[in-house]
């Protein structure tokens, strides 16, 4: 079973939420353990700043786990992913992300009983369906979790499209629907 963790945006954020969302995603890593930091959806050039500032922020919430933090590559990536506990992608611009994961079938077996959590357009990338923020549409993630998911919900900062909101709502009602609002998040297993 896998472990999905969907953040609804904004984990740069100093905040209890934020911190009580680095300990959950740390919880199964085991000590001496190795986290995939997926920064695909990035808007920087480089993201090797933001890398290392959220990988110190999560492991000041490793209870004293000694967790080794890779940035992932995309031509090294099915093998990063093979040798990890857990992976994270974060967020930034979701067709970006979806572009590279796309390129590569066949995922889920990869992430098989580890613990994959993304926030904002990772959260998109990860679920079946998901809100975007520009357009009345929503939009196809990867279906690793059947959900629908909203990030950034009633944001002051960066809110989903109202239309697309109301797209999701109205599709695949079988699905649950999971609202975020910015630095909300919540645990799903598959």
């Amino acid at each position: 079973m896998t472990k999905f963790i969907l953040h609804g945006g904004f984990t740069r954020k100093d905040n209890e939420l934020n911190r009580f969302f680095f300990k959950e995603f740390l919880t199964d890593v085991p000590n001496s353990g190795t986290v995939l930091m997926v920064f695909f959806a990035s808007r920087d050039n480089d993201p090797s700043t933001t890398f290392k500032e959220l990988a110190e922020r999560m492991l000041s919430e490793a209870d004293g786990k000694d967790i080794k933090f890779i940035l992932a590559t995309k031509d090294g990536f099915l093998e990063e992913i093979k040798k990890s506990n857990a992976v994270y992608m974060h967020g930034g611009s979701t067709n970006k992300l979806l572009d590279v994961l796309r390129t590569f079938p066949s995922l889920r077996p990869l992430i098989q009983d580890k613990t994959v959590a993304g926030s904002s357009a990772g959260a998109y990338a990860i679920a079946k369906y998901g809100a975007s923020h520009s357009e009345d549409v929503m939009r196809e993630g990867l279906g690793l979790a059947p959900l629908r998911v909203v990030c950034h919900y009633e944001s002051l900062e960066l809110p989903p499209a109202p239309g697309a909101v109301t797209v999701l709502q109205n599709t695949a009602t079988n699905l649950e629907l999971v609202l975020l609002k910015d630095c909300e998040w919540k645990v799903f297993n598959f």
